[in-house]
């Protein structure tokens, strides 16, 4: 009798575990920083963006307008830019130095490796691309 109510409860277990609603994830796999198509650019910050943490690329953006286009430059999570004193906002020259890469969109983003404004300079990647806040 106890081996029976034991598989009982196994059984009931095991439903109620498989009918379970499971997570979705919306989250692409973010791009990773690749040296080989490193670029330098100057230009004047047109936004400043918080991607919301259940993005990809989430963080803080700048759109940048160089004379050629506008580029969408990830800073790095928020958390991370906030602990420095270095603010951006809309109509600030700046200096980036980052990874251009395509996301699983098929969107070009510029993963910023430095970003200078002035005499203020963030870092937010290794020379390699290897991300500061990790």
């Amino acid at each position: 009798m106890r081996s029976e109510v034991a598989f009982a409860l196994f059984l009931a277990g095991s439903v109620i575990l498989c009918a379970a609603p499971r997570e979705e994830t919306t989250r692409t796999e973010e791009p990773r920083y690749d040296p080989a198509t490193e670029i330098n650019l100057l230009g004047t910050i047109t936004e400043v963006r918080e991607v919301p943490a259940d993005s990809s690329l989430s963080g803080i953006h700048l759109m940048v307008k160089s004379p050629v286009q506008v580029f969408d430059v990830h800073l790095g999570p928020a958390k991370f830019i906030r602990q420095f004193e270095i603010r951006f906002a809309k109509g600030d020259e700046v200096h980036v130095t980052g990874s251009r890469v395509k996301t699983g969109n098929g969107v070009h983003v510029v993963l910023a490796r430095e970003v200078r404004k002035e005499s203020e300079t963030l870092s937010c990647r290794r020379a390699k691309g290897e991300p500061n806040w990790e």
